[in-house]
Formats: structure tokens, C-alpha cells, sequence
């Protein structure tokens, strides 16, 4: 008897409509304390799944980019990363008229197998809380107090340099930029966010703030005032210039779709940096989806802040206190 030949099983057709994957980029730090020779951070970091795959529930693929080493708890390595790691001003990423084809073909090309990231996800330590926290903005000063594993610190007038004043092409003359706010929140809606973090950590209240079951997850407006607020105003301060130069200070939205995630210090068991991937990993579902379906959303800073009229702020270091350290 012939052997039937073999075939494929039909499938159904391709859904129509189906969401466009998003990419997230993540950073983790690496070691700071002489306690704590482990920092959880990048623990957590380097060990997220590259894909979260569609589901019914979650139905946008997530491609997660986890930088390729833990970044250095120094002032100066991180206003060299920030730049590098974050989406460049759009104009400045086309291609030029003159460009050759083969040019071109190899951008279109990179930009294909390493996709910008629509949304960063920086993680830190903060060795002296016993829970997790979405932090909702950082300030601009205040770092000149703490230095970093280098001995460095960055005081308050290179802050100002590095984010209100801008070289114009010559040497002899400056442009200042458009005034930057002492302190800059995220565009998520840091309270959708947080009600779907906790629904997708399987809590039965999502929005009570009493008996909170763990793992314990909160928002929070204190990111510190050494290396976690720092690499976060860093970035949100990115998109904040990035937006102005796209439009030449025009109205319009000013996106910063960047999130900073506090764990406590998870080191000492497998178990407990389990659930700190679990947390991180429900946490990133939440940002995708709160963006998609709440879009920008400009928050309050709060009460504390410090502003100076026309310029970058007073220091406030003051207000925050030193999370990072037990």
C-alpha cells in the first residue's frame, strides 16, 4: 500500500487588528554597599524573559531589552549611558538625501534588529524599604551630598549645566534651553498602573491601601537623592529636551514614558529574587497596558517641590531621604 504523502493541518487565518509588539527597555545597577555585595536590581534585570508572549488577558506582545550589564552606581557613568541607551531627537535618526542605498539598507536594518524602546524601566535598590515601590517622578538636585563607588559626587551647578544650559556651536556664546522644572514626573498613570500591578499580582482589593498582602507594592514620590533619582530625572529630563527640540517648543504632548522601580533587597534567597522577577514582570504588563489605554497623563508633583521662577529649582535634597542605604 503507497504511503500517504504528508501534509501541513490547516490553520485558522491570521487575526486582523492584532496589537503591534512594544519593546521595553531595562536597567539594573550593580553593586554599591559593602553589606549588600549583591545589588537585587540587576539580579532581577538580568534574568526578565526577552518575549511576554499575547495572551486573552494581555494581548500586546512585550519584547523586553534588558541592557547587556549592570550599570555602574556612578554619577558620571550615567550621564554618558542615558544619552546612548534612550531614543534619539527623530529628525536626527532619518536618513540624508545623499545617503547611499546600501547606507540606508543597513539603518533600515538595524533598526530592525534592535527596535527603540517605547518605554523604560530602570530598576533599583532600596535597601531600607521591606517593600516595592513605583516612584512617580525625581528632582534635578541634590546629588552633591552622596558620592558614588568613584569617590564623585554631582554637585547642584553641574546639574544645572548638565540640564538648563545648552553650548550653542560656538565656543563663545550659549543658548539656554526652555526652563526644566526642579523635579519631572512620568506620563504613566501611576495610579492605573499601580491598581493593574496589584490585580495582576492577585490582590482582592486592588485599590486599599490597609492589610497589604505581599508582595507590597506601592507608588511613591521619594526616588532619593543618590544614583536611582539620579539615572531617573536623567531620563525623563531626556525626553522632556527631546520633546522641545522636536518642536521647537511648541504645544503638544511631552511623553516621558519612563518608570523607575525601588525592590527591597532580595539577595538572600532564590525565592525572594523570584519574586522580585514575578513583580517585575507584572509591572511591565501594567506600564503596556495603562499606556495603550490611558495614554499621556500629566501628574502633579507633589507638594514639597521646590521650584525657582524661571529656572531649573532650588535644591531640594531635603525632601527626599537616603532609600538606597540601610
Amino acid at each position: 500500500m503507497p504511503r500517504a504523502l504528508a501534509t501541513s493541518a490547516r490553520q485558522p487565518p491570521p487575526e486582523e487588528g492584532r496589537d503591534q509588539p512594544v519593546t521595553v527597555l531595562v536597567t539594573g545597577f550593580g553593586p554599591f554597599l559593602g553589606n549588600i555585595p549583591i545589588n537585587s536590581s540587576w539580579e532581577i534585570a538580568s534574568q526578565l524573559p526577552a518575549l511576554l508572549p499575547a495572551t486573552p488577558s494581555h494581548p500586546t506582545p512585550i519584547h523586553i531589552r534588558v541592557h547587556h550589564e549592570a550599570v555602574r552606581v556612578a554619577y558620571n557613568t550615567v550621564l554618558d549611558l542615558v544619552p546612548k541607551l534612550l531614543p534619539s531627537n527623530p529628525s536626527s535618526s532619518s536618513s540624508s538625501s545623499s545617503s547611499s542605498s546600501s547606507s540606508s539598507s543597513s539603518t533600515e536594518q538595524q533598526a530592525i534588529n534592535h527596535p527603540q524602546p517605547d518605554i523604560i524601566l530602570h530598576i533599583g535598590l532600596a535597601a531600607s524599604r521591606p517593600f516595592y515601590t513605583l516612584e512617580q517622578g525625581s528632582h534635578a538636585l541634590g546629588y552633591g551630598v552622596l558620592p558614588d563607588v568613584d569617590g564623585k559626587l554631582c554637585p547642584d551647578a553641574q546639574s544645572e549645566s548638565n540640564f538648563f544650559l545648552s553650548s550653542s556651536a560656538s565656543s563663545s556664546t550659549t543658548t539656554t534651553r526652555s526652563p526644566i522644572p526642579a523635579r519631572l514626573e512620568t506620563t504613566f498613570d501611576t495610579s492605573d498602573v499601580l491598581t493593574r500591578w496589584r490585580t495582576a499580582l492577585g490582590y482582592a482589593d486592588p485599590t486599599s491601601e490597609s492589610n497589604i498582602p505581599p508582595p507590597d507594592v506601592r507608588l511613591s514620590n521619594d526616588a532619593g537623592n543618590f544614583m536611582c533619582g539620579f539615572i531617573y530625572f536623567n531620563s525623563l529630563a531626556h525626553y522632556y529636551h527631546r520633546h522641545h527640540r522636536a518642536s521647537d517648543g511648541k504645544d503638544g504632548k511631552n511623553e516621558r514614558p519612563v518608570a523607575f522601580l525601588h525592590v527591597p533587597d532580595l539577595s538572600t534567597s532564590q525565592e525572594k529574587l523570584d519574586q522580585g522577577k514575578r513583580v517585575a514582570i507584572a509591572l511591565i504588563r501594567a506600564l503596556v497596558a495603562s499606556r495603550k489605554e490611558k495614554g499621556i497623563v500629566e501628574q502633579t508633583p507633589p507638594p514639597t517641590t521646590t521650584m525657582a521662577e524661571g529656572g531649573i529649582g532650588e535644591s531640594a535634597a531635603g525632601d527626599r531621604t537616603d532609600v538606597n542605604f540601610v
